[in-house]
């Protein structure tokens, strides 16, 4: 306890069986329920779209997949290298930013499944009125982390790509985009150069 009470700086003791000291500094199981249940609500959004570009990126494999194999089905045999090329590129590529998605699928589960053992615990503690500070206290120490966890995915710039073939070319564009977080910036130019400045632009 801070040394025995010796205070440090910026340090504050609060104790548990004082309801009325814990609801003055804004700890309370109600407070942090409600913030909880919103940002559990983020997390199964972005859980429900990394499922839904898992299918996007399988569908547009599945085509362009297809597209190569007929483009080059007529061509001359000194083509079918190229073609393998091509297609170990699109495997490849799609490949990493699968992992990268599954990855990310598999923490935010994990995550989830955290959430629902909370969710149950709690429910039976309000159910029950439970009148132990401490066992309210290890929930909103339990709720608090799994929303630090949870905003760290709101922020987590996640990729997919879109996959063209270009016949005419014999070649496949590779489009990345972001469906959540901060996207980084691109195309960016700089101008009105100086010795102490600059100016830039970018999308």
């Amino acid at each position: 306890m801070c040394y025995f009470s010796n205070i440090h700086n910026k340090h504050k003791i609060l104790k548990i069986e004082d309801e009325e000291e814990l609801k003055m500094e804004n700890i309370s199981i109600e407070d942090s329920t409600k913030d909880f249940s919103e940002n559990k609500n983020k997390i199964e959004e972005i859980k429900n779209k990394i499922e839904n570009e898992i299918i996007e990126i399988n569908k547009s494999y599945d085509k362009v997949d297809k597209e190569v194999s007929e483009s080059y089905k007529l061509k001359h045999e000194k083509l079918i290298k190229e073609e393998n090329v091509l297609k170990d590129k699109l495997k490849n590529e799609v490949t990493k930013i699968k992992e990268n998605l599954k990855i990310n699928l598999s923490k935010i589960n994990e995550i989830i499944r955290k959430n629902e053992r909370i969710m149950k615990g709690l429910k039976i503690c309000l159910e029950e009125k439970d009148k132990q500070m401490i066992k309210k206290l290890n929930y909103v120490s339990n709720i608090n982390k799994n929303l630090k966890e949870m905003k760290l995915y709101f922020q987590e710039p996640m990729k997919n790509i879109k996959i063209i073939f270009n016949e005419k070319e014999s070649n496949i564009i590779y489009n990345e985009y972001y469906f959540n977080g901060i996207s980084i910036p691109k195309d960016i130019t700089f101008s009105d150069i100086e010795l102490n400045s600059f100016k830039y632009h970018g999308k």
